[in-house]
């Protein structure tokens, strides 16, 4: 697949997603976010797809909203910012584990695409700046609710209220990334990760990745429980287990008689 606004190609088991409006710091107008749609709805039809890497062409991984549709909402048009809403919403609503790789500064609805990400990699260069209180905006699209999950509530009002931003070494201090890579390394490393997926069954990645999400949403012990052993008594009738079952027989039998 290839647009202007979105391309994506396929990297083995993982699907590349990338913005790419450098010229625009791969902000949100309705023609990108329609197309980060479609190249998620084609990731997700393709059976040998089991992991998405989304990042950013240029130096940004995605400034945030477009302003004209934040202007045009202070008119009265907010559908506008809805549409917004609706890409970082289908990253977050996608059955496909999502790797961000974020290269560059994440501002606004930008941050809210990266924590819409399951895993965050960053490069040196990225920047997480929410910028809504310096615009004297209120946060939208679940903002406060994503960002407090991944960095707690003290953090998270030191970023939405007090403007902090974070560079890429205090994201990583705050748990915000996993991890930080050279920018060139940055999307190699995410694809690497992905693959590492590879030999799972794309039924038992969406599982597991539906109850993790499930347990970080702040589901009960009994509900995340009862979750876990329907998915567990699936995977013990499959042959993906069956065949793992074997390997490790195998290795515990070399090391007796090693």
């Amino acid at each position: 697949m290839s647009e202007s606004d979105v391309t994506l190609e396929r990297h083995g088991s993982a699907a590349l997603i990338t913005l790419n409006a450098p010229e625009r710091r791969n902000i949100m107008t309705g023609d990108l976010v329609r197309a980060l749609g479609r190249a998620y709805d084609e990731a997700e039809t393709d059976d040998g797809v089991l992991c998405v890497v989304l990042t950013g062409a240029g130096s940004a991984f995605c400034a945030g909203a477009d302003l004209q549709a934040l202007e045009d909402a202070a008119h009265g048009g907010f559908e506008s910012v809805r549409s917004v809403y609706d890409g970082f919403l289908r990253v977050l609503a996608s059955p496909l584990p999502t790797i961000g790789a974020v290269n560059g500064p994440a501002v606004g609805a930008g941050i809210n695409l990266a924590l819409a990400c399951d895993v965050r990699l960053a490069s040196p260069a990225a920047r997480f700046d929410t910028r809504f209180a310096a615009l004297g905006l209120h946060p939208g699209g679940g903002h406060t609710w994503l960002l407090t999950r991944a960095v707690g509530p003290q953090q998270a009002m030191l970023g939405c209220l007090f403007g902090q931003a974070w560079d890429a070494d205090t994201a990583l201090r705050l748990g915000l990334v996993a991890a930080v890579h050279p920018v060139n390394s940055l999307v190699p490393a995410a694809l690497g990760l992905a693959g590492e997926l590879a030999t799972h069954s794309p039924e038992y990645v969406r599982r597991l990745t539906a109850t993790l999400r499930f347990a970080a949403a702040g589901a009960s012990h009994a509900d995340v429980l009862a979750r876990e052993t329907e998915a567990q008594e699936w995977t013990l009738g499959q042959p993906e287990f069956l065949a793992g079952l074997e390997r490790i027989r195998a290795r515990i039998a070399a090391r007796r008689t090693s």
